[in-house]
Formats: C-alpha cells, sequence, structure tokens
C-alpha cells in the first residue's frame, strides 16, 4: 500500500507536519526518541497503537491493517487484552518492543494522559509464562573481548541461571560449540567490539544487540565486568531494576565431555531438523516437571568427565530400583515451575495462582521427602524453611484452585483473614441485592416497564429508560446521558448505593493488593531454599527418566573401564531402535576398542550398510554412559572419553564460498588439531568431497599418522576406499565391515559388523534399485570391471608413507650430489644462490 498515493507529495508532507504537531503525537515521538532500535507500543485506551516506520513493520509481520491518522500519520493497532500473540510473533522476527503505557495525567484539567515506557521486551529477556515456549530455557549470550580471550556469559532470565566461560580469540571453535549447546536468542556484544565479532565467519548474518561500553575495573574476577553488561541490560529492559539473576556457575574446561559444533548436530541430540522427535533427549524424556526436562537437556549437552559423580548418579538409581516408582511420578507431575514463578515474583509479573503452585509443590515435596527416607534416599531438601513459606501462604490464600489469573478477577485472600476485608466483600454481596432491590421498587412506584439500572465503566450505574417512556420519569431523576433509543438517569438513592459498592470494591483491591506485594516479598525471603529444592526435585525426575527408559527399552548398567577401553557387546543405537515401526528389531553389533593394538578401526561396506548408524551409536553409547544412565547393549565397559568428535556428512555451505570438501577439511582439521590420548574419534569417508587419489591420500595419511602416535585416540574410520584396509599391516590399526549377502542379483545388507574388510562396495546395486534406468546401471558395471583390472597397488613404507604408486627414482650425479652438500647456504647472497640452483639446472639437463 502507498501511503501517499492520495495526495501529491507536497501536500502529504504539510499533512504530516501538521499531524505531528499535535500533543499526543509530540508525546509519541518524544518517548520513541529514547528507544530508537525498538517498535513501541504506545497505550491508547483498551489499544497499543504504533505509529510511522513502527507502524509500516508491524503492519508486515503481524499481518494487520495499515492505516493512517488524520489521513497522514502511518499506524496500525492491536487490543490490549490480546498483546501476547502480537509480541511473540515479533520477537519471532527478531523485533524488541517497548510497552508504553499510560495513567491519568499529572496536573490538574490536562487531557492528555501520562505516559511511560515500563518495560522492553527482547528475544533473550522473556519472563512472561505466555510468551514463552513452554518449559524450554530462553538463552541471551554476552560476548566480551579482553585482550586475547573472549569472556562470555549465557543467561536465561526466566529462570535465572548464568554460566560463564572464557576461550581464547584462537580458540572459537569452543565459543562455537557453547553457542550451539545453548541456542541464545539473542546475542550482546559491547558497542566497541560490535565489528570485531561481526567480522568473525560464525557471526557474519547475525544480528547484534549492542551495548553501552563498561569501564573496565582491576578486580582479580576477570568476570566481574560480564555482570557489569548482564545488569546494565536487565535495567535497561526490566526499567524497575527488580529482576535479580543467581550465583553463575563456571563452565571449565575439562569438567563435561567436549564436543564441537558438528558431533553435537551429527548426532542429534537434541534437535532433528528432519523428524523433530528423533533426538536422543526425546526418546528417553520421561520427566513430569518443567526443571527435570530442562536438567535432563542440559546434561545430555554437559556430559560429565568426573567419574565420582556418575557413582553418585547410580548410588541414588540402585536405591530407586528396589522401589516402586508409580507414587513418586505421581507427586512430581503436582510440581510447578518454581525457578520461573521465582522470577516472575522478582520480575514485577507474579500471578494469584502462582501461589497455589508453590503449595501444591511443597505440599508434595514434604510427601516425597517422608517416603524417600524410608529407603534411605538422599533427597535433601530444607524442609523447616519449606514448612514456614507454606504456612506463611495458608494463613492468607484463599483455598481451592479457582484462584484469579490475573489480581482483581476474583477472591485472592481467604476469609477470616481481614473483618475489614469482609465486610467490604459483604458491602459488594449485599449491593447486588441493593440495585435489584431498587429497581424493583422503582418499576412499581414509576410503572414504567422498560426502566432498568445497568451499569457500566465510565458511566457508572444508571436508570435506563426507552426514549417512549421518558418523558414519565419522576422529577428526582437526573439525566445523565442521552442515547439513540433511550435515556439515562441516576437518583440519589442510587448514588448512595453506587458509593458504598464502589468504596468496598476499593477496599477489596487495596487489602488485596497490599497483601500480594507482601506475600511475593516474604516468598523471595525463602528464593535460596526454594532454588535448592528446585534442584533437588529435578535432580529426582532425572534419575526417574533414567530409570523409566531402561524399562521401557530393556538398557543395562554399564561398567567404568579402568584401562581406557572401549568394549561394547550387542550395542544398539536408542533413537534408531526406540523409533521403529512394531515388529521390526534393530540388528545390535559389537565393538572393542583401546589405545594400543586396537585402536583405529578401519570400518567398510556399501552404502545403506549401516555404518554411519554403528559410528552414531557408539557416540551415543558414550554420551548416555557419562550422563550417569543406562545403555542399549548387552553389556558395556567404558572409559572416561574427555572429547568426542564426529565427521559424518557434510553440506555445502554456498552462501559462505564453503564446499563440501572445504568444509569437510575444517572439520578434519579442527579433529586433528585438538584430540587428546582420551579422545573418542568417529570419521566417516573422509575425503570424498574430492577426486579419488586427493581423498583416498587424505584419507591414508591421516590413519598413518594416528597410528605412529606412542597412545593412540581411539578411532572408526569409516570407508569406501578399501585400498585404506591395507594399513592394518601397521600398528593399532584393524579393520571391520558391514557383512552383505549376494543372493541371485539381489544384495541383502544384513547391518552386521564383522572383523575383516568388505568385498565390494555395491554402489552400482544401490544405484539400481534407487532406480537408475538399467542402461546407465550395464554401462557402469563395464566401466566397473576394466578400471579394477587397471588398478595400482599401494606401497605402504611406515617411516615415510608412499602413496598410490612407488615414486619414480632419478640418480643424480655423484659429484652434483656432493657439490650440494658442500654449499654454505648462510655465506651466499640471494644472487649467487639463484646462480649456482641455475648451473646446478644446466648440469642436470645435460645429463638427462
Amino acid at each position: 500500500m502507498n501511503l501517499e498515493s492520495t495526495a501529491t507529495s507536497a501536500e502529504y508532507w504539510s499533512d504530516l507536519a501538521d499531524a505531528l504537531n499535535t500533543p499526543m503525537m509530540k508525546q509519541f515521538l518524544a518517548i520513541k526518541k529514547d528507544f530508537p532500535d525498538t517498535i513501541l507500543f504506545f497505550r491508547m485506551g483498551d489499544f497499543y497503537e504504533m505509529f510511522l516506520e513502527d507502524a509500516k513493520i508491524a503492519s508486515s509481520i503481524l499481518d494487520i491493517a495499515l492505516t493512517k491518522r488524520q489521513n497522514a500519520v502511518p499506524m496500525c493497532g492491536i487490543p490490549y487484552h490480546s498483546k501476547d500473540n502480537y509480541i511473540s510473533r515479533l520477537l519471532n522476527a527478531g523485533k524488541k518492543i517497548a510497552i508504553c503505557e499510560q495513567s491519568k495525567p499529572e496536573e490538574a484539567g490536562s487531557k492528555l494522559m501520562t505516559r511511560d515506557v515500563v518495560r522492553i521486551i527482547t528475544p533473550g529477556t522473556v519472563i512472561e509464562e505466555n510468551l514463552l515456549s513452554g518449559f524450554q530455557n530462553n538463552y541471551l549470550a554476552v560476548l566480551h573481548l579482553k585482550k586475547s580471550l573472549i569472556y562470555f556469559a549465557i543467561a536465561d532470565f526466566s529462570t535465572g541461571e548464568v554460566f560463564y566461560s572464557s576461550v581464547s580469540v584462537t580458540g572459537l571453535e569452543r565459543l562455537i560449540a557453547e553457542l550451539e549447546k545453548f541456542k541464545p536468542s539473542e546475542i550482546c556484544v559491547p558497542k566497541s567490539e560490535h565489528t570485531f565479532f561481526q567480522e568473525l565467519e560464525y557471526f557474519k548474518n547475525r544480528e547484534f544487540t549492542v551495548l553501552k561500553n563498561q569501564i573496565e575495573t582491576s578486580e582479580k574476577d576477570s568476570f566481574q565486568v560480564l555482570s557489569k553488561y548482564l545488569n546494565e541490560y536487565i535495567r535497561e529492559t526490566y526499567r524497575d531494576n527488580k529482576l535479580v539473576l543467581r550465583e553463575p556457575k563456571i563452565l571449565s574446561s575439562g569438567k563435561f565431555l567436549e564436543m564441537d559444533r558438528e558431533t553435537i548436530r551429527n548426532l542429534e541430540l537434541v534437535e532433528n531438523e528432519k523428524e523433530k522427535n528423533n533426538t536422543l533427549y526425546s526418546i528417553f524424556n520421561f520427566c513430569n516437571t518443567a526443571k527435570g526436562k530442562r536438567l535432563l537437556k542440559q546434561r545430555i549437552l554437559f556430559p560429565e568427565c568426573d567419574p565420582v559423580v556418575l557413582y553418585s548418579r547410580w548410588e541414588k538409581q540402585d536405591i530407586l530400583l528396589k522401589t516402586v516408582l508409580a507414587p513418586y511420578i505421581t507427586a512430581l507431575k503436582d510440581f510447578g515451575d518454581l525457578e520461573r514463578i521465582l522470577t516472575r515474583f522478582r520480575g514485577n509479573h507474579a500471578y494469584p495462582r502462582d501461589f497455589r503452585s508453590l503449595l501444591n509443590s511443597i505440599s508434595s515435596g514434604i510427601k516425597l521427602k517422608e517416603e524417600l527416607e524410608k529407603v534411605s534416599y538422599p533427597f535433601l531438601i530444607p524442609i523447616e524453611e519449606l514448612k514456614k513459606i507454606s504456612d506463611f501462604i495458608q494463613e492468607r490464600l484463599h483455598p481451592g484452585d479457582d484462584l484469579p489469573v490475573i489480581l482483581g478477577n476474583g477472591i485472592f485472600l481467604k476469609k477470616g483473614f481481614s473483618q475489614k476485608l469482609d465486610q467490604a466483600r459483604e458491602a459488594g454481596v449485599k449491593g447486588k441485592d441493593w440495585i435489584l432491590d431498587l429497581e424493583t421498587k422503582e418499576k412499581k412506584r414509576t410503572g414504567l416497564n422498560t426502566l432498568k439500572i445497568r451499569y457500566n465503566k465510565i458511566v457508572g450505574y444508571f436508570i435506563e429508560i426507552s426514549r417512549a417512556q421518558a418523558e414519565q420519569a419522576p422529577k428526582d431523576y437526573l439525566k445523565k446521558q442521552t442515547l439513540v433509543g433511550s435515556e439515562r438517569f441516576t437518583m440519589p438513592k442510587l448514588e448512595e448505593i453506587e458509593r458504598t459498592i464502589l468504596e468496598a470494591d476499593e477496599i477489596i483491591q487495596e487489602i488485596e493488593r497490599t497483601e500480594f506485594n507482601r506475600m511475593v516479598e516474604e516468598v523471595l525471603k525463602f528464593s535460596s531454599s526454594l532454588l535448592s529444592f528446585s534442584e533437588e526435585i529435578g535432580d529426582l525426575d532425572f534419575q526417574i527418566s533414567l530409570l523409566t527408559a531402561k524399562d521401557k527399552f530393556g538398557w543395562i548398567r554399564p561398567k567404568l573401564s579402568e584401562d581406557r577401553s572401549l568394549d561394547l557387546n550387542d550395542s544398539r543405537h536408542p533413537v534408531v531402535e526406540a523409533t521403529l515401526p512394531p515388529g521390526q528389531e534393530f540388528i545390535p553389533n559389537s565393538v572393542y576398542l583401546d589405545t594400543q593394538d586396537k585402536a583405529i578401526a578401519v570400518l567398510t561396506g556399501p552404502n545403506m550398510a549401516g555404518k554411519s548408524t554403528f559410528m552414531r551409536q557408539i557416540a551415543l553409547n558414550q554420551i548416555l554412559f557419562q550422563i550417569g544412565a543406562f545403555v542399549p547393549a548387552k553389556s558395556a565397559k567404558l572409559p572416561i572419553v574427555d572429547k568426542l568428535f564426529t565427521r559424518i556428512g557434510a553440506g555445502d555451505n554456498l552462501t559462505a564460498g564453503e564446499s563440501t570438501f572445504f568444509v569437510e577439511m575444517k572439520e578434519t582439521a579442527n579433529i586433528l588439531n585438538h584430540y587428546t590420548e582420551d579422545s573418542l574419534i568417529l570419521f566417516d569417508e573422509v575425503g570424498r568431497g574430492t577426486s579419488t587419489y586427493d581423498g583416498m591420500s587424505i584419507a591414508w595419511s591421516i590413519l598413518e599418522y594416528l597410528s605412529s602416535l606412542s597412545v593412540r585416540p581411539k578411532t572408526i574410520f569409516a570407508t569406501h576406499y578399501h585400498e585404506l584396509t591395507e594399513l592394518s599391516r601397521l600398528g593399532g590399526i584393524f579393520n571391520l565391515y558391514l557383512e552383505t549377502l549376494e543372493k541371485e542379483d539381489r544384495v541383502l545388507f544384513l547391518r552386521k559388523v564383522k572383523v575383516g574388510k568388505a568385498k565390494k562396495s555395491f554402489g552400482i546395486y544401490v544405484a539400481k534399485i534407487a532406480g537408475v534406468p538399467e542402461p546407465i546401471v550395464k554401462r557402469a558395471a563395464e566401466l566397473l570391471t576394466d578400471l579394477e583390472s587397471k588398478k595400482k597397488e599401494i606401497k605402504i613404507q611406515e617411516a615415510q608413507p608412499t602413496l598410490f604408486t612407488e615414486p619414480e627414482t632419478k640418480n643424480f650425479n655423484s659429484q652434483t650430489e656432493e657439490s650440494i652438500l658442500k654449499l654454505k647456504l648462510e655465506e651466499m647472497t640471494p644472487i649467487e644462490a639463484l646462480k649456482t640452483l641455475e648451473d646446478f639446472q644446466k648440469k642436470l639437463r645435460k645429463q638427462k
């Protein structure tokens, strides 16, 4: 829609100038000036209005009508009571929203309402229940460059959690991996560092929130400046500065199993772009609380490296294995999201029903404590503090589950708590009876059958009579309003009743609001105890979820390997097995890896045979082990792995100018530059993105390099280069293959891993069953036979590998060799060196 199409340009700008010169628009422009990067929701009566560029942007995203104010100012609006839906859509589009509310004029006689921005809602600062995606965390990241380090904070404003860490500027892979785990919906950087971060490859297409620079301090705590940035952003977005985040947790290197971005994506731990529910998280998420679900996801993304933590989790599971879980599961279903309730309390967004949720949670927690004590389960909750909170709330809160969503829309405080409140409520109830009684008497006194007593927020209580009977109204009726079909009146008796009712409503509102605020403040005094309670509930829910998965899928308890070996007997892929159609069974496979003779498995087999699935199941079993879970296997003895790398598949990153092969090599380089002796590496078809000889030479070289190490990282190396199986003659390398069965003109993929090497790749057969035309398949078979007959043998040299063919030897004249050896290069000028080189070149040409 062209807003200027109805008038000439000069007329439009003249009209626009006039329209912007009104008191209300001047007020809008003054407020908007302070919030230029937001869409300003400007409260006008029962609507939030947007003007000028804000209106154009919002109307497009929200698909609402774009109109004009005074035929010039672009505007659109939404009802205030349904704002959450519209705000959510704007947040998903990456926009920030400034909520500007109205109040009564400060100056007597002024018609212009007072307006102030009370909240700025951004994608990473949401705490409002209706704007959050269920139980999911909603993270915000703050990045700060200081000398050679990047300090970063990850905060969830809705739960109060904060994580701090730092990485070297040269080690951005770890920062990228952490951001991949947390998936922040907003990333903030200081103004002076904006250009630096914007130019980093990972952030090239990312929008940043730019923060005001903070003055560096000399404190020993290097993370102090991150706290300053977070606190300043809280002050800016929440306006009242009451929101307080929890004590930060430090993400120390070595505490958790490290996984890079590619590994997290390849293993589909918590996200699957194609099949949303086919993730490790989704198949064994049997949690019943919001905290438990968040904790399960965190522990999948941050597996432990400390065996003491694993033994602690196993001890709890062993206790629960001896009990019936059903009563605990029933109790957990009554728990509210305590973390988010406390955050809403701090952020002035508390709901009356939050108190009922607190009471139910505490009641269920106390019962759980009593039951778990009987079986000696360490359920460490602050029982005395919880009882104090419960008693305090129960003394005040209206019983039952019919508490209002919003304070003032129903009964909040219980009867008997306040005598003054009870009297006001009685007056309110009786007032309605008084109104009905007065209406009956007035109808009888006046004989006017159309007479009714009504109420609205603008006029208050009034007597309404049809226009036809209005002239017969008694003289003691005072006219209030004339409508098309009726007249509205009042009278002294009605005004008296109205005053009583309205005074009662004011008393009720004042008492309930005062006590509501007091209850919020009192609960916040116990926030530490409530958060500790929430952690215990989350951990119990997590443990029960693991036990439920064990029973449902037939998983077993793995053992800790003391010699760093990995031994999986009849292991299965947890996600594939859980999502198989009814009647199908997953074919298990075994594998043994150590750091010496059986460190590197070269895995061969045809496409579709299951190589990638086999490698992923090894990785997923390792992760399950390091979160303290059971694993899908007949038996398992696993080591603590410090880093897990997978290079499985690669997609073209054409928008960044990166081909499949370049992405593949970057991922391979990352692995080879960062692995340790305790790492687990899974390579899938390294080198496939380039020419056969180039790819094979790279793969060959990698395997020889890993073999040459005194302590070798546990590695699975899947490949279609069958020549690589010859490397089993080197130390630490052995062969595995996926078994197949040829039957007439068909190939059966048996999905079974065996020791040895595959006979064929069966690529032509795969092409055939995929539907490639028969003439092409036939010709491919002919070419394959011809090419295989001409294949050259690859020579292996342990000291210095030679690839594909032995290089031609050239016999240099011994006199020339001696002359080269006698050269004193350090004493030669560049010109002399070039002249000498030219002389040698001439001699060699003569010899040739």
